[in-house]
């Protein structure tokens, strides 16, 4: 089967916890009763893993009770079709990987130095960026990527906490005219008023830092002591880094671009300013 973010994420730490143990694959396929290249593609996203071969799994690698039942569940979720699904036919692969890393998310942090992060976009200002970006796209198809975006960001009600980092071109770039990013940006402050979303500001004067020039996600789920996960998205590629080294140069890119940016309280004072000036 393709590999979905959940059947890899349950692979990895079955993978991680044999390891720990010692065990082979070959070794821990043969004392639980399976081939060991029916392992290997559990471990790699792959393959499906029954209720009972987790059981016996969890038994052999003497896994906490508490880890059994959040793989239990991850499990479970691995079989479940995403809401997401029902776009498949305008989605791009990278798309569908965004918001299959969201959809279980615990905590998000987001870079973006020229534009407003999806989760945080008004419908005028998302339709705005899909039209500017692909000129000869349906209009009836447009519909359904703003319903997407819209959909994508009732996370954010659901508990899901957003650090969203973003250039001071972001809030001052006019995209859709001042009227629409007026909106914008109060819409941005409401979000932070009502949700539990942090927004930083990088000024003009700040000094060069690891994020200059790049985007970027990075992805943790609950019960999960690590990001897991970071989503780049270029304008003719996409990458979803799961490697502990690339995940740690992500962390500390995204700690410099924080002490360059303005403090929480600071950014909206300047987001009210601009929003002053669009009067």
């Amino acid at each position: 089967m393709r590999p979905t973010v959940r059947s890899r994420r349950l692979g990895t730490r079955l993978g991680t916890y044999r390891q720990q143990s010692g065990l082979s694959g070959t070794d821990l396929a043969n004392q639980i009763g399976i081939h060991q290249g029916t392992w290997s593609k559990i471990e790699s996203g792959k393959a499906k893993i029954s209720p009972n071969v987790l059981t016996r799994t969890v038994d052999v690698l003497n896994i906490p009770a508490g880890v059994a039942t959040q793989l239990e569940a991850l499990r479970r979720k691995a079989d479940e079709p995403g809401w997401w699904q029902d776009y498949g036919d305008i989605l791009s692969e990278a798309v569908q990987m965004l918001i299959e890393l969201e959809a279980d998310a615990s905590w998000i942090r987001t870079y973006e130095g020229e534009v407003i992060p999806g989760l945080l976009q008004t419908r005028d200002y998302a339709e705005r960026i899909i039209t500017a970006g692909s000129p000869h796209m349906r209009a009836a198809d447009i519909d359904r990527y703003l319903e997407l975006r819209m959909r994508r960001q009732k996370r954010l009600s659901e508990g899901l906490r957003l650090t969203a980092i973003v250039g001071e071109a972001a809030i001052r770039q006019q995209i859709g005219g001042p009227a629409v990013l007026r909106e914008q940006l109060h819409h941005i402050t409401r979000v932070v008023r009502e949700h539990d979303v942090t927004v930083q500001v990088v000024p003009f004067t700040a000094d060069a830092h690891a994020a200059l020039g790049d985007s970027f996600v990075i992805i943790q789920w609950p019960d999960e002591t690590d990001p897991e996960a970071v989503y780049v998205d270029g304008v003719t590629s996409w990458t979803v880094h799961e490697r502990g080294g690339v995940i740690r140069s992500y962390l500390h890119a995204v700690a410099s671009v924080q002490s360059q940016a303005l403090a929480p309280r600071e950014s909206l004072d300047l987001i009210h300013d601009v929003i002053k000036d669009l009067q």
